[in-house]
């Protein structure tokens, strides 16, 4: 029930329900609290955006983000006046020391350096370290090295989610400059990013993952890749060539274009890997050792462990008595049933964004490059997945998780609600099959798959809420619908 949902602070706060639909562990939810604002506002403050940093909360589990002001209050409920953010932006030392931060950053293009500095050097360091942990067996360890290991495994989680989200500015920033500058000269953020096609590192597209990332979520009751048994990954298929966007800007702005083309490419193969050494992969150690640690403790099922957080796994492996088996199981019965609330995608007021025009103009790109950059990472319309070389009508599944695909099914086309990574859990009872029709007027399609915010709760698969059917066009063909049962 929606009103149920309160909102959690002052000002207004949007549902991260692209990246986590469901309620997320208690571990999980600690991690995440400790590490996005210190890593945000550090990436906000060295390229000049106009926020302190990105606040979060939890409403029954489910994760909720605010930016923090620079100035002024929390919640504002209209825009503050153009004349008033105009003189702020030129008077407030907040404001000033940002516009200087986000005039160097647009004149030295830092996130070249640590583009190169990440492929040279750091990628390397962090493979080290997440090879080092997995390298020690958990099971091999007596109840006090393990407490030890639980630890270790948690501070690298910490260190990697709090680079993962420093890097945002070096991974996601030059994309949101150029869809931002594109958007000035009339392109749609569509056309722009179909730019970066084939931007992807072939090394990192082919490659395994390291036995214990994560790959079917971000959460730690997510599975790692050595936990899925026989599967293959899918061979890469063709890729089209980038459009070149020359035709559609000035020729006296070509040289501006190439640069933002260039930077933006770049930033593509660092998102890739971003997410995998920084993240994915610190995550999935943590889970293994927290695993082990629920093997030793007489839970109801070892899985179970990932509803406990560190510090009482290790309280139990020290001789503690609490939390018990019984309180496990509960915290997951529990984490079930918020997952299956049906989220507001904002409580609180809108979010008051000051005008931009009013801002001196390296304030005002950086801060439109912000908002284009998280605008088109959620997406609002859906985006199907070529599954063939011909039309097809019929009987469609709506995936939750990907590996439930391995169980089989008989239906012959299918639709996924994640992002990059998927979020949910790879409980085969989340998928669900539907009596709605999937309809693709074409076999080729983009390569990711994405669903309204509001359709993505994990236990209790929803149709698109249009009159008739959901649209989305496919780049690289005709559109894809769909339709509620009945309909043609």
């Amino acid at each position: 029930m929606t009103e149920e949902f309160e909102q959690p602070g002052p000002g207004g706060w949007m549902l991260l329900g692209d990246h986590f639909p469901g309620a997320l562990t208690a571990e999980y939810q600690r991690l995440y609290a400790e590490t996005c604002p210190a890593g945000m506002g550090s990436y906000m403050e060295r390229y000049g955006v106009l926020a302190k940093t990105i606040d979060v909360a939890f409403v029954h589990g489910h994760l909720y983000i605010t930016p923090a002001p620079l100035a002024g209050p929390r919640e504002m409920r209209r825009p503050p006046p153009q004349a008033m953010v105009w003189l702020m932006a030129r008077v407030h030392p907040a404001f000033r020391s940002r516009n200087r931060a986000a005039k160097r950053a647009l004149a030295e293009r830092p996130w070249r350096a640590v583009t190169h500095h990440w492929f040279e050097t750091e990628r390397g360091e962090w493979i080290e370290r997440n090879t080092t942990l997995q390298a020690v067996e958990p099971s091999s360890l007596d109840d006090r090295e393990l407490r030890t290991h639980l630890h270790a495994c948690r501070a690298n989680v910490v260190a990697g989610y709090t680079r993962h989200l420093e890097l945002h500015g070096d991974d996601l920033l030059p994309i949101g400059l150029l869809l931002a500058r594109c958007a000035e000269w009339g392109v749609d953020a569509e056309t722009a990013s179909r730019a970066l096609v084939g931007s992807s590192s072939e090394v990192t597209a082919s490659a395994d993952p390291a036995d214990w990332q994560l790959v079917t979520g971000y959460d730690l009751d997510s599975l790692a890749w050595c936990e899925l048994g026989d599967v293959k990954r899918a061979e890469p298929g063709r890729t089209p060539a980038p459009l070149d966007l020359r035709p559609l800007v000035p020729e006296d702005d070509h040289e501006e274009l190439a640069a933002l083309v260039a930077d933006a490419r770049a930033a593509v193969p660092l998102r890739d890997d971003n997410g995998v050494f920084t993240g994915a992969w610190p995550m999935g150690l943590l889970r293994r050792a927290m695993l082990e640690a629920g093997h030793r403790l007489a839970l109801h099922d070892h899985r179970h462990a990932v509803e406990l957080t560190v510090e009482e796994l290790d309280q139990r492996l020290a001789g503690g008595s609490a939390p018990t088996a019984a309180d496990a199981a509960a915290r997951l019965d529990a984490r079930m049933t918020d997952s299956a609330r049906s989220a507001p995608t904002t409580l609180g007021p809108e979010f008051a964004i000051p005008p931009l025009s009013a801002l001196p103009r390296p304030l005002g790109f950086i801060g439109a490059a912000q908002l284009a950059a998280a605008d088109n990472m959620r997406g609002a319309d859906a985006i199907a997945v070529g599954i063939g070389d011909a039309p097809y009508t019929g009987r469609a599944l709506v995936v939750d998780a990907p590996t439930i695909v391995r169980h089989g099914t008989s239906c012959s086309a299918s639709r996924a609600r994640w992002s990059r990574p998927p979020e949910d859990s790879c409980r085969t009872r989340r998928c669900s099959h539907e009596s709605s029709t999937f309809r693709h007027s074409s076999a080729r399609a983009t390569r990711t798959a994405r669903s309204r915010p509001e359709c993505s709760s994990p236990s209790t698969p929803r149709r698109a809420r249009s009159p008739r059917a959901d649209r989305s066009r496919d780049k690289g063909g005709g559109p894809v619908w769909i339709l509620r049962p009945g309909s043609r």
